[in-house]
């Protein structure tokens, strides 16, 4: 993973996502782009009857607010040893980072403190859903990512686990130790041993765990990360819709939201 994009526009647990991106920069010998949006809202205004017109000192005040952006990072980024580039581009932030997305290894994210329990308000669960790249979502309480030490792979045989496990094995391949862990049934179409045989053709060797399931799936994996002392997960997102896992709860919206560890996602 050796393009990683790094969205600046929320300062809000920045200093995670930041060091998340470094570490995985570090470990595969990446490069970083940091990467900020530009709202139309924040120069052109809308009248009361429906007009719109441009206000040139608000772009001024937009296209300083980037500078200033990057100028910080210069000064942050001086004693790193990862190489970046900043690019701002006009856009809501979301749609820009989507954008950028198909051409990138991984989009590091974190969900704002502010946000609401809403699961269709989440900017992260919208990234997760649009963007044409695996996303890293790190919680905000995360002090680094250790790519070399233990993964966990959440697998139930479904194409987004499979799109997750096989977009992680560059971080799978250093990692000292890979548990594939299914809670619940597994799946009959593609059991969790066939998840291990795909990742030792990479090299990976993967210690199959199978718990039953005596609580809410996102519980019982919640507890299993902290219990094994995971440094990381990689799992689907969202293979039931939206709304559903809004209405009757799910695992893709309690790790955006909650996770104990760095989660690498994709749909």
């Amino acid at each position: 993973m050796r393009s990683i994009l790094l969205p600046v526009n929320d300062e809000d647990g920045f200093e995670s996502r930041l060091q998340a991106a470094l570490d995985l920069g570090r470990a595969a010998n990446g490069h970083i782009t940091f990467i900020h949006g530009i709202p139309v809202s924040d120069y052109v205004a809308l009248d009361p009857f429906g007009g719109s017109y441009y206000v040139a000192e608000q772009r001024e005040a937009a296209l300083a607010e980037a500078d200033r952006k990057k100028a910080k990072l210069d000064a942050e980024m001086q004693n790193e040893d990862v190489p970046w580039d900043f690019l701002s581009a006009e856009g809501a932030p979301e749609d820009v980072l989507v954008a950028q997305s198909r051409i990138v290894d991984v989009a590091v994210l974190s969900e704002p403190a502010g946000d609401s329990d809403d699961d269709l308000a989440s900017s992260v669960t919208y990234l997760v859903m649009e963007a044409e790249c695996p996303i890293l979502a790190v919680p905000q309480t995360s002090k680094a990512l250790d790519c070399a030490g233990k993964a966990v792979v959440a697998w139930n045989g479904s194409a987004p686990a499979a799109n997750a496990m096989r977009a992680a094995i560059p971080m799978l391949q250093v990692a000292e130790s890979v548990e594939v862990v299914t809670i619940g049934e597994d799946p009959k179409d593609f059991p969790a041993a066939s998840a291990c045989a795909y990742l030792s053709r990479h090299g990976i060797s993967a210690e199959l765990i199978l718990r039953d399931r005596r609580e809410k799936v996102a519980d019982a994996m919640h507890d299993l990360l902290l219990d094994r002392k995971a440094d990381y997960m990689v799992m689907g997102a969202y293979g039931h819709s939206r709304i559903r896992q809004t209405l009757f709860g799910g695992v893709s919206r309690h790790f955006i939201k909650q996770s104990p560890v760095p989660v690498l996602m994709m749909h």
